[in-house]
């Protein structure tokens, strides 16, 4: 096999070199973007160093009429399982090149992007990235920073950060808590969300503060039949809060129930953890939803997922009607972007964050100024 690194000015640049030496049966297995050495690196623009593969003894047929092969392949040329084989690793090499490109592309739109603003503002899109908000997202919003400061550059390094700081507010989706009306009883509120982001301790949290803040009757019903100690967990905390509780095992119970707490307050449905992509499982949580008519349903989301996974999770309970967020888990992570990733893919209000298990406390309605300055964390001492 043989393995050769090109570098050029440009991705277009660098393939024609490889293909014009290795051929067209060269397989891309990496691209990067690279600079030169020393003070050279910072004054002409990064170049692009292209790695190709020429493996003698692999082939891939361009010519039905004329295949080539070597000796060894055509033992194999009525095989389907070869052949299979064979074009799933074109497929996958394809595949990546493809990501690869997309890869590069996007970095250097992103350098593009920078050139020409303020190192306060360059400063501002590090730390955004570093703590994991969307890198076009960064861009959008840095953009709209530098949109509102001088273009001269006489810019005070503390006024350059309140403007960071306020504009990202405005990025946040507004803070919705659970709005009970006081002409009106027996509302609704469904908790949902995948399994393991703390829906139970999330409703036990709310349902004592409905309770001995606000001075609200409350009354729960337990849809998780799945987990024993779910259940008895979450009667545990009734029992010490002082509510009623009643678990429902079928749909068709669930009126009933709802029925029997009609002149509380709020009704607070604590449901199964669903993973978004089981079928089966998303069907019996719409059927729920259907016959029990929430008036809010709350999609219970923990930040230490991935941003990605959390955007495909939220797309698939859509599907059952999303109105608020609730983000868990924020005292076992570092990084706050993906609330603001979420808030800007979504549009959805953010309900509450939790920041820890102890019930009734670790969970308030969100300030966008706080989650704000939690996203970019480490920049206090430039206010």
């Amino acid at each position: 096999m043989k393995i050769k690194k090109y570098v050029a000015r440009d991705f277009r640049t660098a393939i024609r070199k490889a293909k014009e030496e290795m051929g067209r049966d060269a397989i891309i297995l990496q691209t990067r973007q690279i600079r030169r050495s020393g003070l050279l690196g910072w004054i002409y623009p990064p170049q692009v160093e292209v790695t190709v593969a020429l493996d003698d003894t692999l082939q891939v047929q361009t010519d039905r009429n004329r295949p080539r092969e070597t000796p060894a392949k055509a033992q194999n040329n009525n095989d389907p399982v070869a052949a299979t084989a064979d074009g799933q690793v074109l497929v996958q090499e394809l595949q990546k090149m493809n990501g690869l490109i997309g890869d590069l592309r996007s970095r250097l739109n992103e350098i593009d992007a920078m050139q020409g603003l303020s190192p306060e503002v360059q400063q501002f899109y590090d730390i955004l990235v570093h703590n994991h908000v969307n890198r076009q997202i960064a861009l959008n919003i840095v953009n709209n920073v530098a949109s509102r400061l001088p273009r001269d550059g006489t810019t005070d390094a503390a006024w350059a950060w309140d403007v960071c700081l306020h504009t990202l507010q405005q990025y946040l989706s507004e803070a919705r808590p659970i709005k009970i009306d006081r002409e009106r009883k027996g509302a609704v509120v469904f908790l949902v969300g995948p399994t393991g982001v703390g829906k139970t301790t999330t409703i036990a949290k709310l349902a004592a503060n409905m309770s001995f803040v606000d001075r609200k009757e409350v009354a729960l019903i337990t849809l998780d039949t799945y987990r024993i100690s779910a259940a008895e967990q979450l009667r545990t905390f009734a029992e010490i809060i002082g509510i009623p509780i009643t678990v429902v095992f079928d749909p068709a119970d669930l009126p009933e129930a709802i029925n029997k707490y009609k002149n509380r307050d709020v009704i607070f449905v604590d449901t199964a953890g669903r993973s978004p992509y089981n079928g089966s499982q998303m069907d019996e949580l719409r059927e729920y939803i259907d016959i029990g008519r929430p008036d809010e349903t709350l999609l219970v989301l923990s930040i230490t997922t991935d941003s990605t996974a959390l955007v495909q999770i939220y797309q698939q309970f859509e599907k059952i009607g999303v109105d608020k967020l609730i983000f868990t888990k924020l005292d076992e992570t570092f990084h706050y972007g993906p609330i603001l990733n979420i808030a800007y893919e979504v549009r959805k209000p953010i309900a509450y964050i939790t920041t820890g298990q102890n019930v009734p406390d670790d969970i308030e309605v969100p300030d966008t100024l706080k989650l704000a300055r939690m996203i970019l964390k480490g920049v206090e001492s430039h206010e």
